[in-house]
């Protein structure tokens, strides 16, 4: 990965993090002004694959600032997050949008310098 490559990831996390924040707080404030409830609350265990605590701390915070979600716990071997979802249509897919974010941050906090970059791509979730 050149370094250019890594700064414009860098750059572009928190426009990235502004829109997924975005998307969720319209559709709570949906949820909340419109009669009835949406609401499929559960709580879903997430394997993830960041190792160092700035990288495991990165998401759970980004997850609790998103509204509908929150990180209620965390386990550091393996890594894995306990996640309390109030949109949990299925549990896979939930999991999947937790990787997604995940995948953003490791672009970023893995840099091209850094030991974790050459084996980030093989790691297991």
């Amino acid at each position: 990965m050149n370094y250019l490559k890594w700064a414009l990831r860098l750059l572009w996390f928190p426009f990235y993090a502004g829109v997924e924040i975005t998307k969720t707080s319209f559709q709570v404030m949906w949820d909340v002004l419109t009669p009835g409830s949406a609401a499929t609350p559960a709580f879903v265990e997430v394997p993830i694959r960041g190792r160092s605590d700035f990288e495991v701390t990165m998401l759970a915070n980004l997850i609790s600032l998103t509204p509908g979600t929150v990180t209620v716990a965390v386990r550091h071997e393996p890594p894995t997050l306990w996640v309390h979802g109030l949109y949990v249509q299925d549990r896979e897919s939930f999991r999947e949008d937790i990787h997604a974010i995940e995948d953003r941050i490791l672009a970023f906090t893995r840099t091209p310098w850094s030991a974790e970059s050459t084996t980030s791509e093989g790691g297991t979730r």
